[in-house]
């Protein structure tokens, strides 16, 4: 059984069924559009976010970066030449950031502010330096390519290299014989357990000697600060011996733009009676050795000191020695005080005696044990390397080296 339905009027269909159809697709067409419009507008709106945090991240990428170096992998890059590639390195950047290979990042430019650092110092010991030049294009390339294993691998490779290439040098360099007139001055070799190395020493009695720790700032120094010779400091505190003091960013270092030869260590300045960056007697990092007279004390850390009168007084890092047993903290040293051999100062006590001088071919933990050798008790590491120097009676026996920002003076 079924039912015809009754066929609906052509009069109707015309006059309200299609007209009705056409409002409504009218209607669709108009809500299609609005949410066109609305859809491009959320992705504008979108873009503008994201652009604007592009641009956030490549300024807090040079704030946390080096902006020198970021700037030198934009050049060697070779294809950075456009804004529109510059935004889209600095995407790349934003989502290397956001990944897991932030740290890795972080350790590459470190290792490359070393890369720079040793370059320099090859280059200036007049050493061959164009084979880890080649590598620059490559580090580039590869960075952007996200390829960052590679790059940090090949650095430190390349550092490696820089450094054993430095090694020879000193090596090869003459030891420092003392002059047969010169008492108080001599060259020795001391065998330890971790090998044998050749030191020049000062060793006086303390009660015929008086400490003076001078510098060439009477205040606190950030950036550009005044430098002496170690003769000159000798001569014009009525000394007959010296050494080179702390730890200082040298001119001829590219790290050390913007705080050219300041140190941050605290200093006596016997000469001005007053403690230069005295805050950093509080640091637990640093030893420190004071003297009072012919009296000395040691302090395995800065922040043991706890004030008193002093006529001189110096802190670095690391301490080698606390009462004839080894103290340094591997963890608590750069790579070059742990892995490169050269000149590394030292001035300590043991008995009633002080010791100063350069062990020869050494790292810092290596010194402390040639150090030891020597029969000294309490031991604070200071400056060597290219700064290294000391003079007595007239000469130097060692040095000159760099020009200084700060000597310790032995006076009669």
């Amino acid at each position: 059984m079924h039912f015809n339905l009754p066929k609906l009027p052509t009069l109707l269909i015309r006059n309200y069924i299609l007209p009705i159809l056409a409002i409504c697709a009218i209607m669709a067409l108009a809500a299609y559009t609005v949410y066109q419009q609305i859809y491009i507008k959320q992705n504008i709106e979108k873009l503008s976010t994201e652009f604007s945090k592009v641009k956030k991240t490549q300024e807090d990428f040079s704030q946390n970066f080096a902006e020198d170096l970021f700037n030198d992998h934009l050049l060697v890059s070779g294809e950075i030449n456009t804004e529109q590639n510059l935004a889209s390195l600095q995407s790349e950047i934003e989502q290397l950031k956001s990944s897991d290979s932030e740290t890795t990042i972080s350790e590459i430019y470190k290792l490359y502010a070393d890369f720079q650092t040793k370059i320099k110092r090859n280059s200036d010991s007049k050493l061959d330096t164009a084979s880890a030049m080649e590598n620059l294009n490559n580090w580039g390339q590869q960075l952007l390519g996200g390829e960052l294993d590679i790059v940090k691998s090949s650095i430190t490779d390349q550092i490696s290299q820089l450094d054993a290439s430095y090694q020879k040098y000193i090596d090869s360099l003459p030891k420092p014989l003392a002059p047969a007139s010169v008492a108080g001055y001599s060259y020795t070799t001391v065998n330890t357990e971790k090998g044998k190395f050749g030191v020049s020493l000062f060793k006086f009695a303390m009660s015929d000697v008086k400490v003076k720790t001078v510098s060439a700032n009477s205040e606190n120094c950030k950036d550009n600060c005044p430098t002496k010779s170690l003769e000159t400091y000798v001569k014009e505190n009525g000394g007959f011996a010296g050494i080179n003091g702390t730890y200082f960013c040298p001119p001829d270092y590219s790290s050390c733009s913007g705080k050219v030869n300041s140190f941050d260590y605290a200093f006596y300045n016997s000469s001005h009676n007053k403690w230069l960056n005295k805050s950093a007697l509080t640091w637990s990092k640093t030893g420190l050795m004071t003297f009072n007279g012919t009296s000395v004390k040691f302090y395995r850390k800065s922040s043991d000191y706890g004030g008193g009168g002093v006529t001189a007084g110096i802190s670095n890092y690391p301490s080698l020695l606390e009462d004839g047993n080894y103290v340094v903290r591997l963890e608590d040293l750069t790579s070059y005080q742990k892995d490169v051999r050269g000149p590394k100062g030292f001035i300590g006590i043991g008995g009633s005696n002080i010791y100063v001088g350069i062990v020869y071919g050494a790292t810092v933990p290596e010194a402390a044990y040639a150090v030891r050798a020597l029969g000294v008790k309490d031991a604070l590491n200071i400056d060597g390397g290219g700064s290294s120097a000391m003079y007595i009676n007239g000469g130097y026996v060692v040095g000159p080296g760099r020009s200084l920002p700060n000597a310790i003076v032995l006076t009669r």
